[in-house]
């Protein structure tokens, strides 16, 4: 018994004397510091307030039980190396600084991935970074900081060749803004409740698709670019204010905008100071103008839907730019030839838009006789309307119901009403 009670006593003594370093006990630069590139630094449950710098090639993995709590201006987590991969991690921003950014990246083929962060200042900051992926990020600003002092939730400066995905963002200045960058992919994206949804400036062959933006002032700024690429795009119910726009092309050259659906903004498509880009099916329906041309010159439109704007159209000192082959919901054609294309030119009139822009309270009169028989009557200068040479009779989009499904529907429809009066017959003759 003796023994036993030695031998706990010494295992008891034992244990006490030597010192123990767990990681848990470091603060987490300590860990960076220590890690060798290619180390993988797993944090702990619980809160940090610590900044961090990263300066080597390393992986920082949390799980959902970790934060970081941002307490001063400096970014809650910098990056200055290459081949840093941050993941599942969650940033909340508390300070006052208008120019703190939760993270700031100056390395190279970084990748930051499953991150949630709410901010009062920038959520995302890649200054003179390429080659870096961003997915799966939720971003929140603050909804009680107006507009003009929110900032960007991911701000690219300088930056070329990165790819930014699947990120939710919400509550900032603009979404996603880009400027001076090359070669950006932007993809499968969801930006609302901001000033601007996506927003190029200065940038070359940027491809921007399958992303969403509503419930902002405007839903996409494309602005000085060459080569923009924007494609398969929902744009809807950007309407916050009167100069509210689904997709704003300004100084923009060779660009290629397809199969975007742009509905139930203030205005659908707006091209200004623009020339050389092909606009393409797109679906416009719902807006208040349509697509409006303004100091635009040589760009095509075609292959569009266009349905149910109270405006279809307008051009301001614009020429040269072709508006053929495309469908409008509100244009009575006649074909002779069969081939779906109208044989009667369809003319866009804004004479309702020029009015309402004069004389406000006429909105009221909208759709009326007495303004219907005043755009017959008083036409619209020929340099201010849109004009197809040979309109569609049917949507080119895909996911509108073909001229002969609708005549297949008709027959269905006739032949059950058919077959229902004949038993409706057969029933009274036999109870006869």
């Amino acid at each position: 018994m003796k023994r036993i009670i030695t031998s706990l006593l010494f295992s008891v003594l034992l244990f006490f004397s030597i010192p123990t370093h767990t990681l848990a006990e470091k603060s987490i630069q300590q860990q960076i510091d220590e890690a060798t590139i290619g180390d993988t630094v797993i944090l702990t449950d619980g809160q940090y307030e610590e900044n961090i710098v990263i300066d080597k090639a390393i992986k920082l993995i949390g799980n959902d039980g970790v934060t970081f709590i941002q307490q001063t201006s400096e970014p809650m987590i910098s990056v200055q190396a290459n081949d840093v991969v941050i993941e599942r991690i969650k940033i909340h921003n508390k300070t006052d600084y208008e120019d703190s950014a939760a993270i700031l990246l100056n390395g190279n083929n970084n990748m930051l991935k499953n991150l949630e962060i709410t901010t009062n200042g920038y959520g995302i900051k890649l200054d003179q970074a390429d080659n870096n992926e961003l997915s799966h990020i939720t971003i929140t600003g603050n909804e009680d900081i107006p507009l003009s002092k929110r900032q960007h939730g991911i701000d690219l400066w300088k930056s070329h060749h990165n790819e930014i995905h699947h990120t939710y963002i919400k509550h900032v200045k603009d979404a996603i803004y880009i400027e001076h960058s090359n070669e950006t992919s932007v993809h499968h994206n969801d930006a609302s409740h901001s000033r601007y949804g996506y927003h190029l400036m200065f940038t070359k062959n940027t491809t921007i698709e399958h992303n969403e933006s509503y419930e902002n002032v405007s839903g996409m700024m494309i602005m000085g670019t060459n080569g923009t690429n924007a494609n398969h795009n929902s744009l809807k119910h950007n309407q916050k204010n009167v100069q509210s726009l689904g997709l704003l092309l300004f100084d923009v050259e060779d660009a290629t905008i397809t199969n975007n659906d742009i509905t139930n903004n203030r205005v659908g498509i707006f091209v200004e100071s623009a020339s050389h880009n092909d606009i393409s099916m797109n679906n416009v329906q719902s807006n208040y103008i349509g697509l409006q041309f303004k100091g635009a010159k040589s760009n095509v439109i075609h292959h569009n839907s266009f349905t149910a704007n109270v405006v279809q159209g307008q051009a301001e000192d614009s020429s040269n730019n072709i508006t053929n082959e495309n469908y409008w919901g509100d244009h009575f054609g006649f074909d002779l030839t069969g081939d779906n294309v109208s044989d009667l030119t369809y003319e866009v009139h804004p004479f309702y838009l020029i009015v309402t822009n004069e004389y406000p309270p006429f909105q009221l009169l909208f759709q009326s006789p007495g303004m219907i028989f005043l755009e017959q009557l008083l036409h619209t200068p020929i340099e201010e309307r849109l004009i197809d040479q040979s309109p569609l009779l049917k949507s080119p989009l895909h996911n509108e119901i073909s001229h002969t499904d609708h005549q297949m529907l008709l027959f269905l429809f006739s032949f059950s009403l058919f077959f229902i009066s004949l038993i409706i017959i057969f029933m009274g003759v036999k109870k006869r």
